[in-house]
Order: structure tokens, then C-alpha cells, then sequence
């Protein structure tokens, strides 16, 4: 991959990150959690026997292995907090990244800037909204351009002859025109 397409800023929509990794931080808390009151509701009621050097202890199966299990379920969540947050961050940023730049391009479209299309990497998510987006643009981009080019014929048909001729190719121009702009649905 070169240089000029690698994004450099991790944190690019930040909210929506923070917010995903925080949702995603309590779904791992929540399943810590479920693992450890499931073992303990499991072994209630169960004995372990172990032994201790040459001692063999009997004891209850959950208060035996509770400090245990707390550390086990330490030493996992931490290592899987960071391994998931690297992950997590790796994701993010293949759907944070398309998600900003689908936010500028369609800024630039709405300030009547048609022209702009949208370039996301290929390893990045949302490839498949990027082409009905882009050609959402691109037909749009060539009605309207048409749609000019058929008022500024009209206006130089209107401004060279004053014929009836001249009168009759406008109209055609203008029906033309009307044909163009039906193709959209509008609110009015």
C-alpha cells in the first residue's frame, strides 16, 4: 500500500469510536462477570479435594477456587482488554475513516459540489455504499449538467432569434429541460 493512502490518525470519528469501544469494554466486563456467577452457581454445593504437599484438604468447590479465579479472570481480561483494544482500534478505523469521509463529501455535495466522489482504500468497510453513492453522484452530476447546457442553448435561442422558429426550439429545449427534472422526486 502506498504512503499516499495509509491514514496516519487512528481516532478519526471519535465519538462514534470512543463510543463502540466503551460498549464494547461493558460487553466484556458483562461476560467476565456471567463466566465467574455461572462457575460459582455451578460448583455450589460441590467439594474439591487437593492436596498440599503431603496434606489432602477438602474444601467447598467455589470459595477454594475464588481467589484463583480472580486472578485468572484478571491476568485474561486485562491481556484481552488490550489485545481488544488494538483490534478494536484496527476496525474502528476501517469504518470510522469511511464514515468521515462520507460526512465531507456529502458536506461538499450539499454546498452544490457534484463533482466530488468518494475514494476509499479497499481494505476499508462500506465499499458497497461507496459505489451506489458514487453513482448516485455521477447521475446526478450529468443530469444537471445537461440540464444546463439545454437552458444556456434556450437562453442563446432566446437572445439570437426572435422568430417563431426560434420559439418552437425553446419550447422543445424547455420540454427537454422538464423531462430532466422529473426524473426527481421533490417535496414541492
Amino acid at each position: 500500500m502506498s504512503s499516499a493512502n495509509r491514514r496516519r490518525n487512528y481516532f478519526i470519528k471519535k465519538e462514534f469510536q470512543a463510543s463502540f469501544f466503551l460498549k464494547f469494554a461493558v460487553l466484556l466486563f458483562l461476560e467476565a462477570v456471567l463466566i465467574a456467577a455461572l462457575f460459582m452457581f455451578i460448583s455450589r454445593g460441590t467439594l474439591t479435594t487437593a492436596y498440599h504437599g503431603t496434606e489432602l484438604t477438602i474444601q467447598k468447590t467455589g470459595p477454594y477456587f475464588f481467589l484463583n479465579f480472580i486472578l485468572i479472570t484478571s491476568v485474561v481480561g486485562v491481556s484481552m482488554a488490550l489485545a481488544g483494544a488494538l483490534v478494536f482500534m484496527y476496525l474502528s478505523h476501517r469504518l470510522g475513516g469511511p464514515l468521515y469521509k462520507f460526512e465531507k463529501t456529502i458536506e461538499e455535495a450539499a454546498k452544490g459540489d457534484i463533482t466530488q466522489r468518494m475514494h476509499l482504500r479497499h481494505t476499508d468497510q462500506l465499499l458497497d455504499l461507496r459505489d451506489c453513492f458514487n453513482a448516485f453522484l455521477e447521475g446526478t452530476d450529468k443530469r444537471i449538467s445537461r440540464i444546463k447546457s439545454d437552458v444556456a442553448k434556450s437562453m442563446e435561442l432566446i437572445e439570437k432569434n426572435k422568430t417563431r422558429a426560434a420559439a418552437d426550439n425553446v419550447r422543445e429545449l424547455l420540454k427537454k429541460i422538464k423531462s430532466s427534472l422529473d426524473h426527481f422526486k421533490t417535496s414541492k
